[in-house]
């Protein structure tokens, strides 16, 4: 839902606007935006509209090309494996920084949001709460690393994820449920050796993609 704010521009209004409609579908993957149309879409005029797009763009959400304009981002096999390999760059950087530089203070709070999403899932708690939550960890983990290319990048692939669930939920399989992984990963940063973290990271984003159905970009 986008938040009411009275201080908020009219280039504010239209990205929340067109980036909301992307998240919940009703502006598909692949859907041509033109200016016109995103103006009588959000109320505001096109330089605002254009503001928005080149915001969007710089997210991921949205992609142009010269002389065609701007369109919501492909989930082609191509944007996917690109999303999915940036996604294990960033974490396993992530992971590896982390395991050098916590504050105790960050080392608590790490390991109660990984516990709390533990819990979630073993009393099955409602999947999107337990998907915010995850995001939410993983982007505490980006934010505590320090270095804002890393949130920045984390943030790009999360609305990619966020996309692509809408679009195209995940469908129930049977590979195993992994328990306690989040507190596990969590766990093995903390011992402070960055060559184990990194391996921890690897093997949690490896288990997460078998549970989400993209295995199969670990044989390319």
């Amino acid at each position: 839902m986008v938040k009411e704010n009275q201080f908020k521009s009219s280039a504010d209004t239209a990205y929340d606007i067109i980036c909301e409609n992307i998240l919940d579908g009703e502006l598909a993957p692949g859907q041509k935006l033109t200016r016109r149309g995103m103006a009588k879409l959000t109320g505001v005029s096109i330089i605002p509209v254009i503001e928005a797009l080149h915001r969007l763009e710089a997210e991921g959400l949205v992609e142009s090309q010269p002389r065609w304009g701007s369109r919501v981002i492909s989930l082609s096999t191509e944007v996917l494996r690109d999303r999915l390999f940036l996604r294990e760059a960033v974490e396993v950087q992530v992971a590896r920084i982390l395991s050098k530089y916590l504050t105790e203070a960050q080392e608590n709070q790490l390991v109660f949001m990984a516990h709390q999403i533990d819990e979630y899932e073993e009393k099955e708690v409602e999947q999107s709460v337990v998907w915010e939550a995850n995001r939410n960890l993983h982007l505490r983990m980006a934010e505590f690393t320090g270095c804002q290319s890393l949130v920045d990048a984390l943030h790009r692939t999360n609305l990619f994820f966020l996309v692509r669930g809408t679009v195209q939920p995940a469908q129930p399989n049977a590979r195993p449920f992994v328990k306690r992984s989040h507190s596990k990963l969590i766990k093995v940063i903390l011992s402070k050796d960055a060559d184990k973290a990194e391996e921890a990271m690897r093997k949690h984003i490896f288990e997460s993609r078998l549970l989400s159905r993209d295995d199969k970009f670990y044989n390319i």
